[in-house]
């Protein structure tokens, strides 16, 4: 059993179930009907989002559905960071995790101001493989949901925010009790579903 789950040192310490892995990989790559399904669930997506008026990037790209979280949380100042508002929104209401594309992974210039990106962006990356048509079609219900009740989204603020890598260590909360209200209306709507 060595070989198989952990390989001899003349393998170069991979597996051959590493390496079967690898390989598989490999075909996956030269089979169009497999790579292509990525790219096709995010165009369903964002074409389906901008269909409703929920505003999106297009033409969808392939390394997942952006939406325009400047301009869906339009009432959110950008000092209180729009797109990780409606990232945070988003996973309070689905539980997708989406990922801030905006001022909060920029960092502050040299002498500790902000610094504000052009686009505020809540990026819902779809890698290939992964993901079914319904569960794509439940980010657009979801989404969708959400976009109606967007005036709920409030703002959020640093609480803990590192000199590096801001975005992926520190910590926000919300700057009012916007989560808490916006919980309520959901529980309106689909009572404890989550």
């Amino acid at each position: 059993m060595i070989p198989l789950f952990e390989g001899f040192l003349t393998y170069g310490g991979i597996s051959v179930r590493e390496i079967e892995s690898m390989a598989v990989g490999l075909y996956e790559t030269l089979d169009e009907t497999m790579i292509c399904q990525s790219p096709q669930y995010i165009a369903y997506l964002v074409n389906a989002l901008t269909s409703k008026g929920i505003p999106a990037v297009t033409p969808p790209g392939v390394l997942g559905a952006h939406v325009n979280a400047m301009k869906i949380c339009e009432h959110i100042p950008q000092s209180q960071y729009p797109a990780g508002a409606l990232a945070a929104a988003f996973y309070l209401v689905s539980g997708i995790r989406g990922m801030e594309r905006g001022s909060i992974s920029s960092q502050r210039d040299e002498n500790g101001n902000e610094t504000y990106a052009d686009m505020e962006l809540l990026r819902l990356a779809i890698p290939r493989r992964v993901f079914t048509l319904s569960q794509i079609k439940y980010v657009e219900d979801r989404m969708t949901w959400l976009y109606k009740n967007r005036l709920l989204i409030g703002g959020l603020k640093f609480v803990y925010e590192p000199p590096v890598l801001r975005f992926f260590m520190g910590g926000l909360e919300p700057v009012s009790k916007w989560a808490e209200k916006l919980m309520e209306e959901f529980k309106k709507d689909f009572g404890n579903s989550l």
